[in-house]
């Protein structure tokens, strides 16, 4: 491959390429769309940088050659997700100084034998001292995925270290328990009611929110003696990855903050593999009633009109509407001829009657992606957010991690108005494809809470 510079303009092979930053004779360019070159302060997104420089605002001179030491680094405020943590964290603290308190009195009227069932977490008990169960103690908040993945969100790992653990990045809520034989237990959690199996030890549960406090109740029966324990568990707020059987690649697109400040709401869109097997054949919903929970009002389907030729009904409910499109990936969002389906797919992200939603393609990944990545562009979500969003997918496919597939969608927005990534997502759609304001604002006032 020959690379030259000519006029201000970078050549591959004799042809004008958008390559963000390139390195030629030793000196640093940025080549933007159709090649030309960037003078002046840009901001040079990761996916930009090949690994030449890094992420941040440089100044290139007039003839397009980058200025020594001219790196600013971005300005990065305090994560919202984390603030949102510390103030759980000074109410946890605060909630756990009364509830101490409390112990310490139920300490002088409970018998020894009691004390190591009564652990911290729980409150209120009506306790019976011949009944030695032992319920957890939930002294941090609970992560609700692998261990690798709960040692990237507390900084102890890479993202690329998690993602090479080979371990996915999903993990249901654990209570463990100790129940003697011949004791009956259950447990009320998140409005259900689970038997408590004195033969085992752990009971998992599905797909709880997070960031959430869950209060639950033990009911405990002994020889016709009741015993009550109440207690309460923070999730960690983090990503909040689905499970469902035989569906990979899910996740919620909730919980992510705004530049503005709004939480986007968990529980509206979940995102993921195709649940029919009509493409590949191992991604089928093999248990039915694990969706119910959701409540699926609409199956947003971007997989190609041919392959519905007959009567088809979603996999997620006879009453679930099924919706399809051809949908478009990556730079492909700018051709005329998708122009139609990406004007339907925001028509129907604006009405509130179509959540919650299951959203996918084949393998959830790229057309997916680039479809919740513009969404995520509408609300407001960070470029930093919504990059990582895309990455999510290398758990499933190690070669989304870094986020570079998007580059199509950068380079086609080089032209569009618009001082970020979020303003030229919004102009594009509004003056380009023909999305109409009030449907942006209907899909904000859908999604975004304070």
């Amino acid at each position: 491959m020959e690379a030259r510079i000519k006029d201000g303009i970078y050549y591959e092979d004799g042809v004008p390429k958008h390559r963000g930053i390139v390195k030629i004779d030793g000196d640093i360019y940025y080549a933007g769309h159709d090649g030309v070159l960037a003078v002046g302060y840009k901001v040079v997104h990761s996916s930009m940088t090949n690994e030449l420089v890094r992420h941040g605002t440089y100044k290139f001179a007039d003839d397009g050659k980058l200025i020594k030491d001219s790196y600013i680094a971005p300005k990065r405020s305090k994560s919202s997700k984390k603030k949102k943590k510390d103030k759980k964290k000074k109410q946890k603290i605060t909630f756990g100084i009364l509830i101490a308190a409390a112990a310490v009195a139920v300490v002088a009227v409970i018998t020894l034998g009691m004390i190591e069932a009564f652990r911290s977490g729980v409150e209120g008990a009506d306790t019976k001292p011949d009944m030695a169960v032992v319920l957890p103690a939930f002294d941090e908040d609970v992560y609700l995925c692998t261990k690798p993945m709960e040692r990237y969100y507390k900084g102890e790992y890479s993202f690329t270290e998690a993602v090479n653990s080979e371990l996915g990045a999903y993990a249901p809520f654990t209570f463990e328990y100790k129940i003697p034989d011949g004791v009956t237990a259950t447990l009320e959690l998140d409005g259900q009611t689970y038997e408590l199996d004195p033969s085992s030890s752990v009971l998992k549960v599905d797909n709880l929110m997070t960031g959430e406090t869950y209060p639950y109740k033990v009911t405990i029966t002994d020889n016709e003696e009741t015993d009550v324990r109440k207690g309460f568990f923070t999730t960690a707020d983090t990503n909040r990855f689905i499970y469902l059987p035989g569906v990979q690649n899910t996740r919620d697109i909730g919980g992510y903050v705004t530049v503005s400040g709004k939480r986007v709401r968990e529980g509206l869109l979940i995102r993921g593999t195709e649940i029919d097997g009509l493409v590949e054949s191992k991604y089928f919903l093999t248990d039915k009633s694990a969706a119910e929970p959701f409540g699926f009002r609409c199956d947003l389907d971007l997989r190609e009109a041919m392959l519905f030729t007959g009567s088809y009904k979603s996999r997620l409910g006879d009453n679930v509407n099924h919706k399809f499109y051809t949908s478009p990936s990556y730079g492909a969002i700018f051709s005329k001829e998708y122009q139609n389906a990406l004007r339907e797919i925001f028509r129907d992200f604006s009405d509130p009657d179509n959540y919650p939603m299951y959203l996918h393609c084949t393998y959830g990944a790229d057309r997916t992606g680039t479809v919740v990545f513009l969404l995520q562009g509408v609300l407001g979500v960070s470029e930093e957010d919504m990059r990582f969003e895309y990455s999510l997918t290398a758990f499933m496919s190690s070669g989304y991690k870094d986020a570079s597939n998007l580059n199509g969608i950068y380079g086609g927005f080089e032209g569009t108005n618009g001082d970020t990534i979020q303003d030229k997502i919004v102009n594009y759609r509004v003056g380009e494809v023909g999305v109409t304001n009030e449907q942006i604002e209907s899909i904000r006032t859908i999604f975004l809470e304070d």
